[in-house]
């Protein structure tokens, strides 16, 4: 009985210790690839951004042009030789194109960088007909003859310590937020291409999960949800990227930005296909404000603890 009780009071006293050893305690994101720019960065059609998370840098995406991030990089002064590690969001070019010129390049400095790319089931799917899938599974060899390598996740997967990847999100909701027109080559024919292979980062803090997404096809509500459940939360403190809503209607922007209202989001750095006027609707509608919510730029940033610099002409 004795060793019963001081059992119950060790698990009392150590539960909390174990909660604080899986939140993150320093995060910053950087924008380096979308289709807004304060200066003379590149801006296009694409997503990248750099996850600088208590010591580890990984790289989110890799922008849509060959030359965008390095550019960008460079003249931000960023060096992204040291980054070893990359997540790929999903297999559509405005988010892979930078991958092959990245690696030739600074591979030259550290023969380790952006070795390994993070991507999840699903996400080789060959495409039916010419499509965003085609680039990247077209350069998977070249790649790999770099002594590069994918690691394919099939679920949820913890690279660190509070630092998780969702793996293909649950579609628990009715968003269809990808183009209706793609199609995927499967074992028993065509079929519609819903992106399976969408994942997101999910930084547990103590102030709740911050998710970066790349485009958000498998659906903002969905991501949220799939957070929430990873990090056993029911509050946002951020959300991060492109959530491809640039041409939803009012209603799914008026739903969208209840969902989000409802678990507290407290910072909104959109970007990419999630569209200045969705930007604008989703913080009206969540209670947000300008130093709160934007549509952010090349070299916009969202630090744990200090919220979002969207950039000058983003603010």
């Amino acid at each position: 009985m004795r060793r019963l009780f001081f059992l119950c009071l060790a698990l009392i006293f150590l539960a909390p210790q174990a909660a604080l050893a899986t939140q993150v305690k320093a995060l910053k994101v950087t924008v380096l690839s979308t289709m807004l720019t304060s200066g003379d960065e590149i801006a296009e059609w694409g997503y990248a951004a750099l996850v600088e998370v208590d010591g580890r840098r990984i790289l989110f995406d890799t922008g849509a042009k060959p030359d965008t991030v390095l550019t960008n990089a460079k003249l931000m002064g960023i060096d992204l030789s040291t980054v070893e590690e990359v997540v790929i969001s999903h297999n559509h070019g405005d988010h892979t194109g930078g991958l092959m010129t990245l690696r030739r390049e600074l591979m030259k400095v550290n023969p380790k960088a952006l070795a390994q790319v993070h991507v999840a089931e699903g996400f080789f799917l060959p495409q039916v007909g010419d499509g965003p899938r085609n680039e990247l599974n077209h350069q998977k060899a070249a790649f790999e003859a770099t002594g590069g390598r994918f690691i394919v996740h099939r679920g949820p997967h913890e690279l660190a310590p509070g630092v998780w990847l969702t793996g293909p999100v649950p579609r628990r909701t009715q968003e269809h937020n990808y183009p209706p027109s793609l199609r995927v080559q499967l074992s028993s024919g065509p079929a519609p291409d819903t992106v399976p292979e969408d994942q997101a980062m999910v930084f547990e803090t103590a102030d709740g999960p911050v998710i970066l997404t790349g485009c958000g096809h498998a659906g903002i509500v969905n991501i949220v949800e799939d957070a929430n459940a990873l990090t056993h939360t029911k509050t946002v403190l951020a959300v991060i990227g492109g959530l491809h809503i640039f041409a939803a209607s009012d209603a799914t922007l008026a739903w969208t930005g209840e969902q989000l209202k409802a678990v507290g989001l407290r910072y909104l750095l959109a970007g990419h296909c999630t569209g200045l006027e969705a930007t604008w609707r989703l913080r009206q509608i969540t209670g947000l404000d300008r130093r709160t919510a934007a549509y952010g730029a090349v070299g916009s940033t969202f630090v744990l603890g200090r919220g979002i610099d969207p950039g000058a002409l983003a603010r």
